[in-house]
C-alpha cells in the first residue's frame, strides 16, 4: 500500500476550477510530457551484474527488496499515474534500473519530503529517490549518490510572466515553495537581500507538497512559487500554457539519492548508478520524460558542491 491519499491528477484539479484547460493525453507511442507513461512501450531493464550484486549488503539481499522511500507528488520526476495508485516516472525508471542491476525488486514508500531523511536515519527505508540535492548540510546525515542535475526556476500563471523574471523580482510579493527544499532557502536568503537593498521582504508561503504548492500559485492564493525546472516544464505541458516557468534556472547542482551511511549500501547504488549512467537506457529515460538537461556523465558519492 502506499502512504498516499492523493493523485497527480490533484495538483491539477484547481486548474479545472479555474477554467484553465488541460492538454489531453493521448495513448501514442512516443512519450509526450503530460500524458500517462504506464501504457507506453517500457525501456529494457539492464541485466544483473553478478559482482555488483555481490556487494549489496547481507540484509538487504536475503529480503531481495530494495524499499525506495519518495514523495510522489513532482512530476514528470516521480507521480501518481491515472490508476491512482502506480507511482510513475523517470526517477522511478532508474530505480527499477538500479533495482535490476542488483538483482533486487523495488518498492515504494509515498511520504512526504521533509519527512524522508529522518526515515532514512530511522531505518524505515533503504534509500530514497525524491529530487534530493546533495547539499553538504544533507551530507552530515547521510550519504548521497548522484544521478542527475537540476534548478529551480520561477513559475506563475501565465498573466503574470513578464512580472517574474528574476529573484529580485519577487522581493514584497508571495512566494510558494515545498518544505525542507533548496527552493525554501534560496528565497529565505533572497528576502534578506531583498530587505538589505531598501526593498520589501518576500512572503514566503511554505507548502507540504508541490500538489499545495501549485494548487496555491493557479488558485491566485500565491503570486509565484519555485520548484525545479524540469517540473515547470512539466506543469506548463499539463497546463496548456497556463502556468508557466519564467526566467533561467538558478541555483544548480547535483541530485543525488540519500542513503543511510551505517547500511554498507552506498557502494553498491553508486557502481549500479554509474553503470546505469553508461548505458542507452539513462538517456533514453531522460528522452522518454522530456528532461534531457537533467544528464549527467559521472556518477559520485557525496558530491556536493556547497
Amino acid at each position: 500500500m502506499f502512504a498516499t491519499t492523493r493523485k497527480v491528477s490533484a495538483a491539477l484539479a484547481v486548474v479545472l476550477s479555474t477554467g484553465l484547460a488541460l492538454t489531453a493525453c493521448s495513448g501514442s507511442s512516443t512519450a509526450t510530457p503530460g500524458a500517462s507513461q504506464s501504457s507506453q512501450a517500457t525501456i529494457e531493464l539492464l541485466p544483473k551484474d553478478e559482482a555488483l550484486a555481490a556487494q549489496v549488503p547481507a540484509a538487504i539481499r536475503s529480503k531481495g527488496t530494495l524499499v525506495f522511500a519518495t514523495d510522489a507528488t513532482a512530476p514528470p520526476n516521480q507521480f501518481i499515474d491515472t490508476d491512482g495508485k502506480t507511482i510513475i516516472g523517470n526517477e522511478v525508471d532508474f530505480a527499477n534500473q538500479i533495482g535490476s542491476i542488483l538483482g533486487l525488486k523495488v518498492e515504494w514508500v509515498n511520504t512526504s519530503f521533509d519527512s524522508i531523511i529522518a526515515g532514512l536515519q530511522a531505518g524505515r527505508y533503504d534509500l530514497s529517490i525524491s529530487g534530493f540535492r546533495d547539499t553538504k548540510e544533507r551530507e552530515k546525515l547521510v550519504d548521497f549518490v548522484t544521478y542527475a542535475k537540476a534548478g529551480p526556476q520561477i513559475f506563475t500563471k501565465a498573466e503574470n510572466k513578464d512580472k517574474f523574471k528574476t529573484l529580485d523580482d519577487v522581493c514584497g510579493h508571495s512566494f510558494a515553495v515545498q518544505s525542507s527544499t533548496v527552493q525554501e532557502s534560496v528565497a529565505e536568503e533572497q528576502s534578506k537581500k531583498c530587505t538589505a537593498d531598501g526593498k520589501q521582504a518576500i512572503d514566503i508561503r511554505v507548502f507540504k507538497t508541490q500538489t499545495d504548492q501549485i494548487q496555491a500559485v493557479s488558485s491566485g492564493q500565491v503570486e509565484a512559487g519555485a520548484q525545479n525546472a524540469p517540473n515547470n516544464a512539466y506543469l506548463a505541458t499539463q497546463t496548456n500554457g497556463a502556468l508557466v516557468g519564467v526566467g533561467e534556472a538558478f541555483a544548480e547542482g547535483p541530485w543525488g539519492m540519500p542513503i543511510p551511511k551505517e547500511t554498507g549500501l552506498t557502494n553498491a547504488i553508486h557502481g549500479a548508478t554509474e553503470k546505469l549512467l553508461g548505458s542507452p537506457q539513462y538517456k533514453d529515460i531522460l528522452k522518454k520524460w522530456g528532461v534531457e538537461v537533467q544528464a549527467i556523465d559521472k556518477s559520485v558519492i557525496n558530491g556536493a558542491i556547497s
